[in-house]
């Protein structure tokens, strides 16, 4: 498995990051070629261009926003989360993030998919779309709601069913559709076949 580097200009290390990552390597530069399959944690600032070929950056930030997000993102980071995560959030960004994952808040994550589905040809179309067909009439549904960009509290309002009911139809809509997050199943229904 690769590195994990974090680069901060914090003198004092939450402790977390070191339960989290209890070999990684805390900088206040980021190296010049850091080795393949590593990942640079950068906190409170932005990837400095693309990363090397196989190395993701990761931008932990102290106050995070939907919109420090999406200039993460557009810079190239792979994900972009709260500083204060605890260490088992960190090792499941870390695990996603090496999966050749994206990472980010349920927030911002709705900002994406429903940005995705404003822009998409099947937009009012996502009724007719032949992946659907997998999928019982209650998964179908809520892949609607998702393809729109509905967060799951939105879900719960409009379907009037529990956030953990939803939790588990989506386990079983992401198998069923061999997608793996929100975003993905966004991008499939989104997309005309």
């Amino acid at each position: 498995m690769g590195k994990n580097i974090i680069i901060t200009t914090s003198k004092v290390y939450p402790t977390r990051w070191r339960i989290a990552f209890p070999y990684a390597e805390i900088s206040l530069s980021a190296p010049v070629n850091p080795p393949a399959d590593s990942i640079v944690w950068l906190h409170n600032m932005l990837p400095g261009g693309t990363p090397p070929a196989g190395v993701h950056f990761v931008v932990m930030h102290d106050e995070p926003s939907d919109d420090k997000g999406l200039e993460a993102l557009s810079l190239g980071a792979s994900g972009y989360c709260n500083a204060h995560a605890t260490p088992e959030l960190l090792h499941t960004i870390e695990s996603v993030i090496r999966s050749n994952g994206l990472w980010v808040g349920e927030s911002l994550l709705n900002r994406l998919v429903g940005g995705i589905g404003v822009r998409s040809p099947m937009t009012g179309r996502h009724e007719q779309h032949p992946a659907l067909q997998a999928l019982t009439k209650r998964e179908r549904e809520i892949a609607l709601c998702v393809a729109r960009g509905e967060s799951n509290k939105e879900i719960t309002r409009n379907l009037n069913i529990a956030e953990r009911t939803i939790k588990a139809h989506l386990t079983a809509i992401f198998e069923k559709l061999g997608v793996r997050d929100r975003l993905q199943l966004a991008i499939l229904l989104n997309t005309s076949n």
